[in-house]
């Protein structure tokens, strides 16, 4: 698998992650109004409103993977000459660098060559 075939599969996850993270929002959304406009006890709100706030949780974390994915790509155009226009990628990955989870450019480089020995 070439370079190029390698980023064009990582960016249509990257695309279809955005989209699927865009639509649970919504929903997720609707639902919270949904139940604030429910006749239910107050505690049994609050629990719902609480799993609510539990899949936003789950979904930044799943955020902060794509965001993994595109440093990684970025990284592999940079290090290859690869022009990024061709796959509709920002001029650098979005990064929450306040974030335990993100990785710095030492691990980054590591996982390079962890995937060119596979």
């Amino acid at each position: 698998m070439t370079y190029e075939e390698l980023i064009a599969q990582l960016c249509e996850v990257i695309k279809e992650s955005e989209i699927n993270a865009q639509l649970i929002y919504d929903n997720t959304e609707s639902i919270e109004e949904i139940i604030n406009d429910l006749e239910l006890p107050l505690h049994k709100k609050d629990k719902m409103i609480d799993k609510v706030s539990d899949i936003f949780g789950l979904l930044q974390h799943q955020d902060l993977h794509r965001q993994k994915i595109e440093r990684v790509v970025n990284f592999v155009c940079e290090k290859n000459d690869i022009d990024k226009s061709q796959y509709n990628l920002a001029p650098s990955a979005k990064n929450i660098d306040s974030c335990d989870e993100t990785l710095s450019d030492d691990e980054l480089e590591a996982l390079i060559k962890q995937m060119q020995q596979q």
